[in-house]
């Protein structure tokens, strides 16, 4: 026999009565709309800067292109099918080293996180990785791998996996050591303490890393095309610069840069696309 009390019929009729709950706008619909004029405005205020600074350097030599002079640069190495070879070789570089380095800074930022043992056998060596500039061994990872796709993908690996490891370490200290055990208390393992309490409470600082990661593989992929290189936008620039060609340089700079911010733009889509529970 099942007793109902006054007020527990009164709020189940309160509830039906409501209706079905509003529903919320997701955030991650609103935000990138809201900044696409505040981004659009920002580069053409740039490009007009440039413009502005460029017009008193014309040549002979030009010191400064112009944005348009550099647009039409762009636009005959693509109609060539010039510029797409080398952009292909240094995204596949770029793009191999962010993930070997993604692999290794998530692999080894969770241990590391939990022991401070491990931290303190493994920080010279990680910051060994950072205090020694990466063009100054890269000539050694030339001779020790060769001319081909290796040396530039262990480049943009050394420069791609410190922000990642830190910054995976930083949000997995930063939970609530009694989240972790009101898990624990309702008979959480490991493995789901990591899914449903370790990894959404990391995931924000960890995309950090990951976004700034990303941007700094096109570096590493360029410095290792400045050492060996026949195709690539390391090489485009490197050619520029023996043939004194800034029109050439700054078209090879404004790819690099599109290619970052795209790159830097996913993932920040990803963050508002799938962190939108805080």
């Amino acid at each position: 026999m099942r007793v109902e009390t006054g007020d527990a019929t009164r709020s189940d009729a309160a509830l039906r009565s409501a209706g079905p709950p509003a529903v919320v706008p997701r955030r991650w619909v609103a935000r990138p709309l809201r900044a696409r004029p505040v981004g659009a405005l920002s580069l053409l205020l740039g490009l007009l800067a440039w413009e502005g600074l460029a017009l008193p350097l014309q040549g002979p030599p030009v010191l400064l292109p112009t944005p348009p002079a550099v647009a039409a640069r762009l636009w005959d190495l693509a109609v060539r099918g010039v510029l797409w070879p080398h952009v292909a070789v240094t995204l596949t570089e770029a793009g191999l080293g962010f993930a070997l380095a993604a692999v290794i800074g998530l692999t080894l930022g969770y241990p590391v996180a939990k022991s401070r043992l491990l931290e303190a056998a493994l920080a010279p060596y990680i910051a060994g990785t950072q205090a020694v500039p990466v063009i100054a061994i890269a000539p050694l990872l030339v001779l020790w791998f060769g001319l081909d796709l290796a040396p530039k993908v262990i480049t943009c690996t050394i420069i791609c996996f410190f922000p990642i490891l830190i910054n995976t370490v930083i949000g997995l200290r930063a939970i609530d050591r009694s989240l972790i055990e009101a898990a624990q208390t309702f008979g959480a393992n490991s493995g789901q303490i990591l899914r449903y309490v370790e990894a959404p409470l990391a995931a924000r600082s960890i995309l950090g890393g990951l976004k700034l990661a990303i941007t700094l593989a096109m570096t590493g992929a360029v410095v290792g095309e400045f050492i060996s290189a026949n195709a690539g936008l390391g090489y485009l620039l490197t050619a520029g610069r023996s043939a004194f060609d800034t029109t050439l340089i700054f078209a090879a700079l404004v790819v690099l840069v599109a290619v970052a911010v795209t790159g830097y733009a996913l993932v920040g889509f990803c963050e508002t696309r799938f962190i939108d529970w805080e």
